[in-house]
């Protein structure tokens, strides 16, 4: 069995490695999705669209990063997916968006709390920190199991909204 990581030539790929491909998409997704959002603050903050361009910016590429895993998952899919598969990754697109930004906000009250553990050593600030990481836990496995099941699902899913296909720009990468 071949578990060479990128290989989408038919042979199989590595469970370990396909996992791993989708928590970096997620990441790289949640992570665009909050430079959106901090640029998209400090411009209300000023009460100016000092940041505009960025942000259509940050969030074209975010699209661009989705569009790829989605194909890298109809491509590993071995031809077994086809527009069905789409329709089911469409279908959970705005949930894995905003669960990808959940997880980084997440990170960040990690952060934030253990600084201030090491400034106060106040032990009620660790068992927060435990807290949260197992809630980080548990929204990075639910990430992973909405990808899952919608890999699974194919047709059963119900065809995505309007807004999740224009936030993937799906209608111009078909026209394209």
């Amino acid at each position: 069995m071949d578990t060479e990581p990128g290989n989408v030539s038919g042979g199989a790929v590595s469970p370990v490695w396909e996992e791993a491909l989708l928590q970096e998409f997620l990441y790289a997704i949640g992570h665009l999705n909050h430079v959106e959002q901090h640029l998209l603050e400090t411009d209300s903050a000023v009460g100016a669209t000092l940041f505009g361009d960025i942000v259509d910016l940050f969030r074209e590429q975010r699209k661009l990063v989705g569009q790829v895993m989605f194909l890298v998952g109809r491509i590993e899919a071995a031809g077994g997916g086809g527009p069905d598969a789409r329709s089911a990754w469409e279908s959970v697109w705005c949930a894995l968006k905003h669960s990808t930004t959940a997880l980084i906000h997440i990170d960040e009250c990690i952060e934030k709390l253990l600084k201030r553990l090491r400034e106060t050593g106040d032990a009620k600030y660790a068992d927060c920190i435990k807290t949260l990481l197992r809630v980080r836990e548990s929204v990075l496995r639910g990430l992973m199991d909405m990808l899952k099941r919608g890999k699974m699902a194919s047709g059963a899913l119900i065809e995505a909204s309007a807004r999740c296909r224009e936030d993937l720009c799906l209608e111009e990468a078909e026209k394209k």
